[in-house]
């Protein structure tokens, strides 16, 4: 595919900054771009010492709120006490059609204190837990003991990459996300960090 160039008439008025060059024949300016400051309200939910210790709970849950989408950034979960063995298992992340309840609360914080707080809500270890849609991700994890320590596959990390979309809340208070283990991991608990941004479009 080759360059091309689009006609621009001059007026008066203010200027761009711009570069010359030729492409072929023709006297281009390429336009210098300064890129913005993110302007999207953007927020984190943090748990420590959440415990593994029951097969298929949901360790941790974010629920939109009733207007506004969500869009998750990153989610990084991290071993923070060891169990009595090695364990190696698969933590999952699933969409929710329902919202959990009964369990800890975890406040959304703002990284901008001039933006509003939070409409999306979070929760760990849900008494009863939301119920499950599609299954989104899953990524090996490795609890480790004192003896062996945790290594690489100790930190279950999703970020969106430059070139696909975040996951995507829907506004609703029945639209979620939750990271569920599908192994009891006795004594152990982990650490989980959700970054997120809450817009005003889909």
């Amino acid at each position: 595919m080759a360059e091309g160039i689009v006609q621009v008439t001059e007026g008066a008025g203010k200027k761009l900054h711009t570069w010359n060059r030729t492409i072929g024949a023709n006297s281009i300016e390429d336009e210098f771009t300064l890129p913005g400051e993110f302007p999207y309200a953007t927020y984190s939910v943090i748990a420590g010492q959440v415990s593994t210790a029951t097969a298929n709970s949901h360790l941790i849950e974010i629920m939109a709120g009733a207007t506004l989408p969500v869009r998750i950034r990153r989610i990084s979960v991290i071993q923070t006490a060891a169990p009595g063995a090695v364990t190696l298992t698969q933590l999952q992340l699933f969409r929710l059609t329902t919202a959990g309840t009964g369990g800890t609360v975890v406040t959304p914080q703002k990284y901008d204190n001039a933006d509003a707080a939070s409409g999306a809500t979070c929760m760990t270890l849900a008494a009863v837990k939301g119920a499950n849609g599609a299954q989104l991700w899953e990524r090996p994890f490795m609890y480790g003991t004192a003896a062996i320590p945790p290594g690489a596959l100790s930190i279950w990390n999703w970020e969106q990459l430059p070139n696909e979309k975040p996951i995507i809340i829907p506004a609703g208070a029945t639209n979620g996300i939750a990271i569920q283990n599908p192994v009891a991991v006795a004594v152990a608990t982990v650490g989980i960090t959700i970054e997120f941004v809450e817009t005003n479009f889909v």
